[in-house]
């Protein structure tokens, strides 16, 4: 790197921070990925020094002296708007080519901007912001959002993360797309005869429950990490490193509005879901869901898509899974499986099966913060494709009350892969 490395994380006292972006950096640094001498700030609220940041930090993982000793510490106080003239002072001189790190509730991220654009750490051509997903809580909010940012910042200056899009093998069906025109010739209405897009995980909301109840799974997982997926399937052939985001978008926009499939889509919430810590006990917030739509337009005009998610199901997994017509020639099923397992498997129509692994580079967020340096767009959500994600989810959370809640559990199960 041609200049100093200099990351600034808010909210680095949340889960998130101490169990994935606090041991990316970790094994990035290890990698010698952020040049010789990285300097890492961790921002909060409390009030502690260097050394008692340390002493928080070694007691939620497992950090090294080496790591530990690069990471210092500022108070900042969002709500206040305090601190930020004490982080501008840590800097000293480096902000150029900073990197600032909003891991907060959506609703801190535009006085996180602000503050430190009000003591010249960003403006035009000046640092980077990384903003945690969701980026808003819905689509009118994306905008406003957009609207502050763009009033000091420019578009190649933003990077709205969904750590999904550093994933190994979301990277390789892009890569594949770029490289192998034959897949996008492939992925077609006259060859695929449905898409299905899955997101299970085996725990519950994990202590989330205030947050949890009042956004449910579809604004949780499904308006990022399971439409991102379908989306970089569905890319159409002609997309180049350069455009993915454009790609992404448009992928989006071809979906049928769900008003019209809200008959056809299911929710579920787990038994025992009312009983977690934060969660209303009469709350009908869903906690697993099945949305059936299809393509309007495109090279998928016509296709069923199926996308589903839970909590509490019986075993952890996301993968995305096409299936095609019997044609001669081309495979049955081709499964993109995203984790635990990297893989791509092609099922053939005799019923035997291929699997090919997927490299593995690094953990998701090493790969996000990699990219965020090199300045690698298609790694991140652009403002149309946030604005085309949210316009999708608002309409389907907009039908949920047609949609009767189903009580799952060990007895009775909602959804299986």
């Amino acid at each position: 790197m041609d200049k100093p490395f200099v990351f600034v994380l808010f909210g680095a006292t949340g889960d998130l921070a101490v169990k994935k972006i606090f041991p990316a950096l970790q094994a990035l640094c290890r990698e010698g990925a952020l040049g010789g001498d990285p300097r890492i700030i961790a921002t909060g609220r409390r009030d502690w020094n260097d050394e008692g940041f340390a002493s928080f930090l070694r007691q939620g993982g497992t950090f090294d002296d080496g790591f530990v000793s690069k990471v210092s510490y500022v108070k900042i106080d969002v709500d206040a708007g305090t601190g930020y003239a004490e982080l501008a002072d840590k800097i000293a001189g480096n902000a150029e080519g900073a990197i600032f790190y909003s891991s907060l509730a959506p609703n801190f991220h535009a006085p996180v901007a602000q503050g430190l654009h009000d003591v010249g750490l960003i403006s035009r051509g000046r640092g980077k912001l990384l903003i945690e997903k969701p980026f808003g809580t819905d689509e009118k909010s994306a905008k406003s959002l957009d609207r502050v940012l763009e009033g000091f910042l420019d578009e190649g200056q933003i990077f709205r993360v969904d750590h999904y899009l550093g994933k190994d093998t979301l990277r390789a069906v892009m890569d594949l797309h770029e490289s192998t025109p034959e897949l996008a010739r492939l992925i077609s209405n006259e060859s695929v005869e449905s898409i299905r897009v899955a997101l299970f995980e085996e725990k519950g909301i994990d202590g989330r429950g205030a947050s949890y109840d009042g956004m449910g799974a579809f604004r949780d997982v499904g308006q990022n990490h399971i439409l991102e997926a379908l989306a970089v399937i569905a890319a159409e052939p002609s997309v180049r490193a350069a455009s993915w985001q454009s790609a992404r978008a448009k992928a989006l926009k071809r979906l049928a509005p769900p008003a019209k499939t809200c008959e056809l889509s299911r929710r579920g919430q787990y038994e025992g879901y009312g009983n977690e810590k934060g969660v209303d006990p009469g709350s009908e917030t869903e906690t697993a869901f099945e949305v059936v739509t299809c393509f309007r337009s495109g090279k998928l005009k016509g296709v069923p898509v199926t996308l589903v998610s839970g909590k509490r199901m019986p075993s952890s997994g996301s993968f995305a899974e096409i299936s095609f017509k019997e044609i001669s020639g081309i495979p049955r099923k081709m499964v993109f499986r995203i984790q635990p397992e990297q893989e791509i498997v092609i099922e053939s129509c005799d019923g035997s099966r291929e699997s090919f692994d997927i490299p593995r580079t690094r953990d998701a967020y090493g790969n996000v913060i990699l990219a965020a340096t090199r300045g690698t767009e298609r790694a991140f959500a652009g403002s149309d494709e946030v604005r085309a994600l949210w316009a999708y989810a608002d309409r389907v959370v907009a039908c949920w009350n047609k949609v009767p809640l189903e009580r799952y559990g060990p007895g009775k199960p909602f959804l299986v892969e």
